[in-house]
């Protein structure tokens, strides 16, 4: 048997069988139709928005402080961030919540079981994915176009409130960390202040440039006047009737040493001396400079607790609106042509199919089959 033979028995059979084939198909065609039409109508809400970049939640960014060019928009990391709140159980559980979902679906959730499935089936009817423009874009479908809508523009508002409270959490810890960093210092500050001036007043200490320039020009001062006068007195030592000058000369060049002993701090009841400023000298520059490093270290920290408690009472959006959620007009399922047209060309299939191995049941070699 050749293949147009085969053909012409395959028509043949369906010729034979064309009645109950058509019959069958109708029947078929017509149980989708009228069944198509007990199907609900479903709309879909879809809101399309951006991610803004976390560049406009940084101080340094926001003040200035750097060279860096400011971005507006997110990056992948930015989305994928929002993707995955989009898809978090805190998101599904707030729109659960706040739309009533389970009334409306008219579901119970008195065990974890049907909580799941409500969860499961609100899930089915929403939709986030990211565009080929890097935007992204939430869809919700319900019976209700306006309930649709509704729902979507709420989702994608929630989405960027839980974005915004996850930064204000991580600014809220800097706040903490400069908080407390601030209060360490201002206390170490203030122990250095007290050392620095229990130093002073046991040096004597007001100000060490300016006394160790003054103390010096004493000295100098004293020792060259101390010169001068001890050379006049030798002078005036080696002429007649000169008793009287030598008097005043011996009495001046004593009054000087005790000056100059005084001032290089050679006598215990110096209260300004070079010898005390020496001796405190190093201990006081040492805390000096701790005192002003750690004063402009706790300057720079409140500048950036104020630009940070600026930002974080800023509210800046984490979102960038592209289109809202519209009410749908038009319904997004079900396809009930589609549906008649399939069903339809399945139901000829299979009953043609049935008809040819009903017809052929009896010739078919069950020993020959086995054995091969």
């Amino acid at each position: 048997m050749n293949s147009q033979d085969s053909l012409v028995d395959v028509l043949a059979v369906l010729w034979k069988w064309r009645k109950k084939i058509i019959w069958t198909t109708a029947a078929v065609a017509i149980g989708s139709v009228l069944l198509s039409l007990t199907l609900s109508n479903y709309y879909k809400s879809t809101t399309i928005f951006f991610a803004a970049s976390t560049d406009i939640n940084k101080p340094e960014q926001v003040f200035g402080l750097t060279n860096k060019a400011t971005r507006f928009y997110g990056d992948d990391f930015d989305n994928d961030r929002l993707l995955t709140i989009a898809s978090s159980s805190e998101l599904i559980q707030f729109l659960i919540d706040s739309f009533h979902i389970a009334e409306y679906y008219d579901m119970k959730v008195n065990t974890p079981k049907q909580q799941f499935k409500l969860e499961k089936k609100f899930r089915s009817n929403l939709e986030v994915l990211k565009t080929k423009f890097d935007a992204i874009s939430l869809s919700f479908e319900d019976k209700e176009p306006e309930y649709a809508a509704a729902l979507a523009n709420a989702a994608r508002n929630q989405i960027g409130k839980i974005t915004l409270n996850l930064l204000k959490s991580s600014q809220k810890q800097r706040i903490e960390l400069y908080k407390g960093s601030i209060q360490e210092k201002t206390v170490e500050l203030a122990m250095i202040s007290d050392s620095l001036q229990a130093l002073r007043k046991r040096y004597n200490i007001f100000d060490l440039e300016s006394q160790g320039e003054l103390l010096s020009t004493l000295a100098t001062q004293a020792e060259s006047e101390l010169a001068g006068t001890r050379a006049a007195l030798a002078k005036y030592r080696t002429m007649p009737k000169q008793r009287d000058t030598v008097q005043v000369l011996t009495a001046k060049v004593a009054s000087l040493e005790k000056k100059l002993q005084a001032v290089l701090g050679n006598e215990g009841n110096s209260m300004f001396s070079l010898k005390l400023l020496r001796e405190g000298m190093a201990a006081t520059e040492v805390l000096m400079m701790r005192h002003e490093r750690l004063s402009r270290q706790l300057d720079d920290e409140k500048e950036k607790l104020r630009q940070i408690n600026t930002v974080y009472a800023s509210n800046a959006p984490t979102i960038i609106l592209a289109e809202k959620g519209e009410i749908p007009k038009v319904k997004s399922r079900p396809r009930r042509s589609i549906l008649v047209l399939a069903a339809t060309l399945a139901a000829f299939i299979f009953s043609a199919l049935g008809a040819l191995l009903f017809e052929n049941i009896g010739k078919i070699d069950l020993k020959r089959i086995k054995g091969a």
